[in-house]
């Protein structure tokens, strides 16, 4: 029987409702956790996250939420088991890395693992539950994650390699690591991309090539961040390649000069990518910081465009957007509810 698996436990893929595939219930930088000007009060923080998830689910119906946090940049599997229980929204927890080149990313414990050492630790995750502070808890993991890509100007992506991918030896190691706990479990894989590098390559193809090349099911992949610098050939080139396709940072002007003028750029692709029979291919997602753990708001530091885009702008400023170009509400459920639900089923 098909399931979808959330931190409180496997619910039927009908009562997903509108999903969105991409958040951060709590992002952290690593080394945060030794700062005193980041200590936080548990209590607090799940109400605060509670209640904004609240409203998602009595005002705009956002019943699932994929929380793409990975270990090592906050996960905190009873943070969000506290929020789904008085929030009454499923969360879905990730287990996989954030890129090795971006120096978050695949920790050294983890860089010295082997391919099927990092295996076992996957399905372990989806399976057992995840560990958390040294103990073992009992929130099973939903979703696998693999990243590509630096930070963009601050560290960029490595040069390409013989085979002439720009993925780094730990990513490919982790790549192959996801791939091998996907033909376990049967689970859906959702990525990260640095959007700077369609620049000079499709590195949404060069990540569907490794993990095809391991054995993954191309149709359980999801290539994200793909729109934020949209480019309707390299996304037809993945859609046919028979992937799928996250349309995230909508209403965060990441790498734009403003929320409207991306808001515009991806609606286009959506509209087009649908006028060629690919909506299919397509989910949504905000990629929003629920909680940003990294010490005081300053002016070297301040509050980051993830954090402060409001919960409901997919609904009363995107929707609106796309339903101008002739993407409805029939079309609007397939890409919310339909898409994810069919992906995100074991």
């Amino acid at each position: 029987m098909a399931k979808i698996r959330t931190v409180l436990g496997d619910i039927d893929p009908t009562d997903a409702g509108v999903t969105l595939t991409h958040e951060h219930i709590r992002y952290a930088y690593p080394g945060c956790e030794h700062d005193h000007r980041n200590v936080w009060d548990f209590d607090t923080v799940a109400a605060e996250i509670a209640q904004v998830l609240a409203l998602g689910v009595t005002r705009y119906g956002i019943k699932t939420v994929v929380d793409l946090t990975p270990a090592e940049i906050g996960r905190h599997p009873e943070l969000m088991a506290e929020a789904s229980r008085q929030s009454g929204a499923h969360l879905i927890a990730t287990t996989g890395f954030f890129p090795e080149s971006a120096a978050m990313g695949i920790p050294f414990h983890w860089r010295r693992q082997s391919v099927e050492y990092i295996e076992e630790m996957l399905v372990r995750d989806l399976t057992e539950g995840m560990v958390y502070d040294s103990r073992l808890t009992p929130y099973k993991a939903g979703i696998l994650k693999v990243s590509t890509g630096g930070l963009g100007k601050m560290q960029p992506t490595p040069a390409a390699g013989d085979d002439g991918r720009h993925v780094g030896p730990y990513e490919r190691k982790c790549i192959r690591a996801v791939a091998g706990a996907q033909r376990k479990v049967g689970c859906a894989i959702n990525t990260h991309t640095q959007p700077m590098d369609y620049a000079f390559t499709n590195p949404g193809i060069e990540l569907l090539d490794l993990l095809e090349e391991a054995g993954a099911d191309p149709g359980k992949v999801i290539i994200g961040h793909a729109f934020v610098h949209p480019n309707l050939d390299q996304l037809k080139e993945l859609c046919r390649r028979g992937t799928n396709l996250q349309i995230d940072h909508i209403g965060i002007p990441w790498q734009n000069e403003s929320a409207e003028q991306l808001d515009e750029l991806i609606a286009n692709a959506v509209a087009a990518l649908t006028e060629l029979g690919y909506i299919d291919r397509l989910v949504f997602s905000y990629d929003r910081f629920f909680s940003h753990a990294r010490g005081p708001i300053t002016a070297e530091e301040p509050e980051q465009l993830n954090e402060l885009v409001y919960w409901g702008y997919l609904h009363e400023s995107f929707a609106p957007r796309l339903a101008k170009k002739g993407f409805g509400k029939a079309e609007l459920h397939k890409v919310l509810v339909d898409n994810p639900r069919r992906l995100l089923a074991f």
